[in-house]
């Protein structure tokens, strides 16, 4: 599906800045809703299975 993916956008360079990128991504890890999710799979990790 690489193929479609940004199809009809008139991209000249599709490179992405790292430090931008790691920042972004620390942004995104730290939203309260990935801290929330963060602690509800550690429970499910922890869990036993029902079947």
């Amino acid at each position: 599906h690489t193929d479609v993916i940004g199809k009809g956008l008139d991209l000249k360079d599709t490179s992405v800045n790292n430090t931008q990128l790691v920042e972004v991504n620390a942004e995104i890890r730290n939203h309260p809703i990935e801290v929330v999710g963060r602690k509800l799979r550690s429970y499910m990790t922890s869990m036993k299975p029902v079947l």
